[in-house]
């Protein structure tokens, strides 16, 4: 069984997404972003995921015309001919690339001939290794709506077919083209692998690993980036309760939440929104608790003005009156006191200083005793009197009569109405202080004045009377206190509002209580509950979207993690690529390797069968005998292209296949050496199947076409230029500059032909350009004619050895024969540029009839000496 035949009996285990990537590789030969794009909208799809593409695709499983190339021994196929290119570059769409249906085929064609134009349409159509892509005009201002297209002819097993081929995106050549390999630089990077640039295996098997490792590099970071994006913080939600209906319906936000659920709840009906309005009423009216707590906070508040209203009350007439009683008391008290000084004037023999036992002297006398006891003499009884005491004033000894008086003094001082002045004094500065200090205000607010009106509507008026009455007594007593004058007291108005005020505040604390007495704890609980239900819903409406927005990207997020673990799940593959190798790169394959190596003269490098011990990675590994460092970093980039051309006739040969071959410049990047090797495989393999080699190496051309005449066989030659009208133009048989001579002579007479059509008498500058041109060739026909006729090939341009068995046909030329090459090469000569001519020749234009004279000339002299030499 064909390795794709095993691949496409195993597909079916993939998911369908993975079938149809598995397509487009097998068709196209890699995945572009937009297959990318879209293997990515297929994936997620078969997740759940809603395609984002308008419109959405469907996905095309992996099927057996979808096989890319793949040699086998079933029917032969050959090509016959490429025709019909439309919006293939600029090739025009009416010339036909034939090609010879068995032996080599070689279409020549310089740089930007477009000779790769029609090669790349073969590699679509053949579906090569690494087909490539093929571009319209990229100079038509409509290019991207640009479709390229074409047509073939081709065998099967001898039976003509014919088919096209678009560019249009999904479209597939027939299956039967696929039996055409093709090679060509891109196709042999393809041989290479990546990680090891000196091992081979069956494109299948590479293509399984892109299918694997490839496919999810480049998929799962665009996964990855997608699930980042995607807003799932769920923190905000916290604010729901979870001990509500809402919270219990929401928590945990997850991709398990009912939306319509929540939805639901978080919808409040018009008359729940005005329940929701009307419940804090209600529970306030339901509970006297907050209503007591009021009313006792008030009650406080009235307790503070009562205390405040009986602090102001310094005017009382009781207090009034204690205080007129002492100010009666201290006139009393110093009438007495003035009396008893009187006395003590008297009992004195000498004049004492006026006031002497009065007020002043009485303070003054007891600021003394206070000196005497707790300074000068402590440890004396007052008044000290013995021997040497000092008068506490001036400090002076005390004289006898000094002492006697001192003590007369101290009788008098504790004599009773000398105390009982003194304490009157004492109690009447108080008095005095405490008045002058006096205050007799507080503060009523509108508040509270509003308030206790509610409970007596006279009381708040009552209160401000109380304010005035007081206001006006303490300044009637501030009077009587400083001046003396005790009658025309100040009548209260009112009586104290404290007593009715406190009664409020008692009343207050009554009321509050017989509330708290009232409580109906379980109705409560359940508006509260209702309350706290209605106004979690109203909060989840607030953030119903959010949650809609993060359970959506959840459920996103949960289908592209499912994505993710899908497209990393590579274990299958890789698995059944590892069955493949082992039963596809076998012995056989790496015997027939190191032949094709031999026959391409690189005999210092084997191939044998490598593995790492990864599932899908036995390969064809080289080797290096002696080498110190693994292949890849020892042979050259050509070396290795080598490689892949061996094992690229390898794969070939083990298929058994004898369908058609394609070579795209198998020789680029190559040198004389390595050219020649692959030639000689070349022509060796035209031997036994169809061989078409596009080529832009006048060199390489040259050897495919000596080798090829050395092997019997001539090569069918197509040849592509670029002409006036663009690139594209197919010519049977050698590019000119290659033709033999005899060839070119046609040609130059066609081109005398178009001379003479159009030449003017005198001749301008147009027929001058002409003739030069003309001449110019003829010259280069003339140096043909020596290489093919006299030198007898034996030294052909663009071939880098000379034939020495074709020198026994080397004769020697005659003298006319000679003469004759010069006269003519000598002419040619004149008529061109080829050496610098004096200025004042001014040489005349020849004429058409003499070129053609000169042409035929030249006909005549190769002719002549052909027969001659036999």
């Amino acid at each position: 069984m064909a390795i794709y035949e095993e691949v496409l009996a195993w597909s079916g285990r993939l998911p369908i997404w993975r079938q149809d990537a598995l397509r487009r590789l097998c068709v196209h030969g890699s995945w572009s972003d937009q297959d990318l794009d879209e293997l990515l909208d297929l994936a997620k799809q078969q997740h759940g995921v809603a395609s984002g593409l308008e419109p959405a695709i469907e996905p095309a499983p992996f099927a057996e015309d979808h096989f890319p190339a793949e040699a086998t021994d079933g029917a032969l196929v050959t090509l016959t001919s490429l025709h019909t290119l439309n919006n293939v570059g600029r090739i025009p769409g009416d010339q036909v690339l034939e090609f010879a249906a068995q032996g080599l085929t070689i279409a020549y064609g310089g740089n930007g001939t477009g000779k790769s134009g029609y090669a790349r349409v073969l590699k679509q159509a053949c579906r090569a290794r690494s087909p490539g892509a093929v571009y319209p005009n990229a100079y038509d201002p409509q290019f991207q709506q640009l479709t390229p297209s074409a047509s073939l002819t081709f065998l099967i097993d001898d039976e003509p077919h014919e088919a096209n081929w678009s560019g249009r995106r999904g479209h597939v050549a027939p299956a039967a083209l696929r039996a055409i390999a093709v090679f060509d630089g891109d196709c042999a990077r393809h041989y290479l692998q990546t990680r090891e640039v000196a091992t081979f295996q069956p494109v299948a098997l590479t293509q399984l690993q892109q299918l694997a490792s490839g496919l999810n590099q480049a998929l799962r970071p665009r996964l990855q980036a997608e699930i980042n994006t995607l807003a799932v913080n769920t923190a905000p939600f916290n604010v729901i309760p979870v001990d509500t209906e809402a919270g219990r319906a929401l928590h945990p936000v997850s991709t398990r939440t009912d939306l319509d659920q929540v939805r639901r709840l978080a919808n409040l009906s018009p008359d729940e929104m005005q329940e929701l309005a009307r419940l804090p009423q209600e529970i306030a009216e339901a509970d006297p608790t907050s209503k007591a707590t009021v009313l006792e906070n008030a009650a406080t508040r009235v307790d503070e003005l009562v205390s405040a209203v009986e602090a102001a009350n310094v005017v009382s007439d009781e207090l009034l009156d204690a205080k007129h009683s002492a100010y009666l008391m201290l006139r009393e008290a110093e009438i007495a006191e003035r009396a008893a000084a009187a006395l003590l004037q008297s009992e004195d023999p000498e004049q004492l200083l006026p006031g002497t036992g009065q007020g002043p002297w009485a303070l003054l006398f007891s600021a003394a005793r206070e000196f005497s006891t707790r300074a000068a003499y402590v440890a004396n009884a007052f008044p000290v009197t013995g021997d040497g005491a000092q008068c506490l004033l001036c400090q002076q000894e005390l004289s006898p009569v000094a002492k006697e008086r001192l003590q007369r003094f101290d009788r008098f001082v504790r004599d009773s109405a000398s105390a009982t002045a003194q304490q009157a004094r004492t109690r009447w500065q108080q008095i005095v202080g405490e008045v002058a200090q006096a205050s007799a205000s507080f503060t009523l607010s509108d508040t509270m004045a509003t308030s206790l009106g509610r409970r007596v509507d006279t009381l708040p008026a009552g209160i401000r009377t109380f304010q005035e009455d007081l206001a006006s007594r303490l300044r009637w007593l501030q009077r009587a206190v400083s001046g003396g004058q005790w009658d025309n007291r100040p009548a209260f108005r009112v009586v104290s509002p404290a007593p009715a005020i406190r009664q409020i505040a008692n009343d207050l604390r009554a009321e509050a209580a017989a509330m708290r007495a009232n409580l109906d704890a379980e109705a409560l609980a359940a508006k509260r509950r209702r309350l706290r239900e209605l106004q979690t819903r109203s909060v989840l409406s607030e953030h119903i979207e959010s949650i809609a927005l993060v359970v959506r990207n959840l459920v996103h997020k949960a289908k592209l993690e499912s994505c993710l673990a899908d497209v990393g799940n590579t274990r299958p593959i890789t698995t059944f690529a590892g069955q493949l190798a082992r039963r596809h790169v076998s012995d056989a394959l790496a015997a027939r390797m190191n032949q094709e190596l031999e026959r391409l003269d690189l005999y210092h490098i084997r191939a044998e069968i490598s593995s790492t011990g990864d599932a899908g990675s036995t390969r064809l590994g080289i080797v290096l005998s002696g080498s110190q460092l693994d292949p890849h970093l020892v042979l050259s980039e050509a070396e290795q292209r080598m490689c892949a051309l061996a094992y690229f006739f390898a794969e070939l040969h083990q298929s058994g296949s004898t369908s058609g071959v394609v070579f795209d410049d198998p020789v680029s990047s190559l040198d004389h050496n390595h050219r020649t090797a692959v030639a000689r495989r070349i022509v060796a393999e035209s031997v036994v199947r169809q061989v078409i080699v596009f080529t832009h190496d006048a060199v390489f051309f040259g050897e495919l076409t000596t080798l090829a005449q050395d092997a019997g066989a001539e090569p069918s030659v197509r040849s592509i230029a670029y002409r006036a009208e663009g690139p594209g133009y197919i010519d049977a048989g050698l590019p000119y500059d290659l033709r033999k001579h005899r060839e070119r002579i046609a040609q130059h007479r066609l081109d005398q032909q178009q001379i003479a059509a159009v030449f003017n008498n005198p001749p301008g500058d147009a027929e001058r350009l002409a003739t030069r041109n003309a001449y110019d060739d003829l010259r280069v026909t003339i140096e043909v004619g020596i290489e093919e006729t006299i030198l007898n090939g034996t030294v052909v341009r663009f071939r880098d050895n000379i034939s020495v068995g074709r020198l026994d046909g080397v004769k020697e030329v005659e003298a006319s024969e000679f003469a004759e090459v010069q006269r003519l090469h000598d002419k040619c000569c004149r008529n061109v540029r080829a050496h610098s001519h004096a200025a004042g020749q001014q040489r005349a234009v020849t004429q058409p009839a003499e070129l053609l004279q000169d042409i035929e000339a030249v006909n005549a002299l190769f002719t002549a000496i052909r027969r001659r030499i036999g």
